[in-house]
């Protein structure tokens, strides 16, 4: 049985879990001692995430944010995935505890944020990236870090590759239009999306601002961005998994949220570097160069040291509680 007074405690610190674009793509279905966390597919990026393997990335960093709350709060939880045609959701189970295991990680729940900002050449120490590499327990889940210069220049044909496909994709530029939040305003009205303070740019409004993104966004700029956004970043973590299906992409998304909730507590600023993973034949050509052989390349993070940025917003949760 869940106290009343603790069931919106715990999916308001779900509901802090990173999703791309910040679209937020889940709803919550409370019982009496059961929480499921179902996919929410009308807030899907079909573009690019076409085969939806990053929204059930975001629905077990949801999921990894409620086992931790869970045990802030004195519960034991037990997870059960349940498939219904094409949708997996998340059933968890709840029960008292009578020797709380409190995770020191729930700390960092709400400190955690995705930092878009030029990180500085400090190097992440080596005790450091034991610790961040511990957080995976998982078989089928592999953590692959990248910290020197050869790393860097192994990984930039495939970050440009894939920068300069989206960015001349009008569909990719459309769908990244629709969850920009250009002024503060809308984007404490809407609750989701990417406000552009976190993307280091100016409130104009949406006029102005889809009129900068179609003008000044190209694919010679992104390009010429990224290679400055590498130089500056001292790792990045590639995320792989060796079961490309559902179940798979929940435990990373656990495991992804761990590593992000653990980089905070080294006061580590993180941030998505995803777009080789998104483009289908720029991930191919990641797994024969790397020699990954049957592990799937899914997420790319960049990871060093930076200054605080704006927060995203989160929707109310009367909009996620179904």
């Amino acid at each position: 049985m869940i106290r009343e007074n603790d069931l919106l405690k715990l999916i308001k610190y779900a509901a802090q879990a990173p999703s791309g674009h910040n679209t937020q793509p889940w709803k919550f279905k409370p019982g009496k001692s059961t929480v499921t966390i179902l996919p929410d597919f009308e807030r899907a990026l079909p573009v690019a995430d076409a085969d939806h393997h990053e929204l059930y990335i975001s629905i077990g960093c949801a999921l990894e944010n409620l086992k931790i709350t869970a045990g802030a709060f004195g519960y034991k939880t037990e997870v059960q995935l349940q498939n219904s045609g094409a949708a997996t959701a998340v059933v968890v189970h709840f029960e008292e505890n009578n020797e709380p295991e409190s995770d020191e990680l729930f700390n960092y729940i709400e400190k955690r944020q995705v930092r878009r900002n030029m990180y500085t050449t400090q190097k992440v120490s080596e005790s450091t990236m034991k610790a961040l590499l511990d957080v995976c327990r998982e078989k089928n889940i592999r953590m692959k870090p990248f910290t020197t210069a050869d790393d860097r220049e192994l990984l930039t044909p495939f970050i440009l590759e894939a920068a300069s496909l989206q960015t001349g994709n009008n569909k990719f530029m459309n769908e990244l239009i629709n969850w920009t939040r250009f002024s503060e305003k809308e984007a404490v009205k809407k609750g989701d999306g990417l406000l552009t303070a976190t993307l280091n740019l100016p409130n104009l409004g949406r006029f102005l601002g889809t009129l900068l993104f179609k003008g000044l966004i190209t694919p010679r700029s992104e390009m010429t961005r990224w290679k400055k956004v590498i130089s500056y970043t001292p790792c990045f973590m590639l995320f792989t998994v060796e079961k490309n299906e559902p179940q798979s992409w929940i435990k990373l998304g656990q495991v992804f949220q761990r590593f992000a909730l653990t980089a905070t507590e080294y006061g580590l600023s993180h941030a998505h570097a995803n777009m080789p993973c998104e483009e289908g034949s720029v991930r191919k050509k990641m797994i024969d160069t790397l020699n990954l052989k049957t592990s799937t390349p899914l997420l790319l993070i960049r990871l060093g040291y930076s200054q605080p940025m704006p927060y995203s917003f989160r929707r109310h949760l009367t909009e996620v509680i179904q």
